[in-house]
């Protein structure tokens, strides 16, 4: 294949095997989440569709050029907008297919996002200032968090005028099974933990599996809508499977080590956090608190996704947090 045809400022076109690529969210760039293009043999399968329209039509652009031929079916691991928003860069040709409770939370979230783009000039107010908190913040961690949601919500505002959400077309509760020439593929929902719903997408033949925000590698997870006792569950239903290969929603292609981590990550923060809010400390009191190495250097990707966690555990652990703003 041509190099030029798999460039995108976007995303990173990552060979797993034969006829199945993981897309990396690059930064900088637009997708914001990650992405996975699949060779049935005689159809194109896509998980999930990015961020932005900008990502997902290179998505789309990369992904016929690659084999030839139109895109047959989006598979949404969740409902997060992250992964679905570039969904609407793709007409009805292509079918979007979703769990049935995935579906219900997209139609949520697309109504508060539409009534939240009523009123671009409180984007533009909001990164304005993020822009000018940009000029005197000394923490490095606060600071590369500020760009991030700068160029993002740069992004989202060039696109408001001609976004309209694209909601899931077609829905599932049992697991469904596409088979082709080349291979088969599963998607399946492990029900809530990261979210709502989640689903993976599993090429058993490959050792392959697309596990969507069940893996956030080499960076925090997001614990803002989830259940923590059910989301390490998740993560450990891939501990010493036949799947070793995986493809999170966030960061690097990775396996079972990364998963350990990440559980490592939760069961870290449990017991600091936990242990200020038994102890009668205070929410301000558990932001403090230290990660050790390698937790340390995840934050690096932004204090808020840190901040929303603490929250959550705080929270869980009986602690009095402050109303969110």
């Amino acid at each position: 294949m041509h190099p030029n045809l798999s460039e995108s400022k976007h995303f990173t076109l990552e060979p797993l095997t034969d006829g199945a690529h993981a897309c990396i969210h690059k930064p900088g760039g637009g997708a914001y989440s990650n992405a996975g293009i699949i060779d049935l043999g005689d159809r194109t399968i896509l998980v999930d569709a990015f961020d932005t329209l900008a990502a997902a039509r290179d998505l789309r652009r990369v992904a016929e050029r690659l084999y030839g031929r139109p895109i047959e079916t989006i598979v949404l691991t969740h409902p997060h907008s992250d992964h679905w928003k570039g969904a609407s860069a793709f007409d009805s040709s292509t079918s979007f297919l979703a769990s049935k409770m995935t579906y219900q939370v997209c139609l949520e979230w697309g109504e508060g996002m539409m009534e939240d783009y009523q009123n671009p000039a409180a984007w533009e107010e909001w990164v304005a200032e993020m822009e000018a908190q940009l000029l005197t913040e000394e923490d490095d961690r606060v600071r590369l968090g500020l760009e991030k949601s700068i160029n993002r919500n740069r992004y989202t505002i060039a696109e408001m005028g001609e976004f309209q959400p694209r909601y899931p077309d077609q829905t599932f509760d049992d697991p469904v099974t596409f088979r082709g020439p080349k291979r088969s593929a599963k998607l399946r929902s492990y029900g809530r933990g990261h979210s709502e719903d989640d689903s993976v997408l599993l090429l058993d033949e490959d050792g392959i599996a697309f596990i969507g925000d069940i893996g956030f590698f080499d960076t925090q997870p997001f614990l803002g809508f989830s259940d923590v006792d059910l989301y390490r569950q998740q993560m450990r239903s891939f501990l010493d499977s036949e799947y070793k290969i995986l493809v999170p929603g966030h960061g690097p292609v990775g396996g079972e080590d990364d998963l350990l981590l990440q559980i490592k990550y939760l069961d870290v923060m449990e017991e600091l956090i936990g242990n200020v809010a038994k102890s009668g400390g205070t929410y301000k009191e558990a932001l403090q608190i230290t990660l050790p190495e390698p937790f340390d250097r995840w934050l690096m990707g932004g204090m808020a996704r840190f901040e929303v966690n603490v929250r959550y555990l705080f929270e869980r652990f009986g602690g009095e947090v402050p109303p969110e703003m």
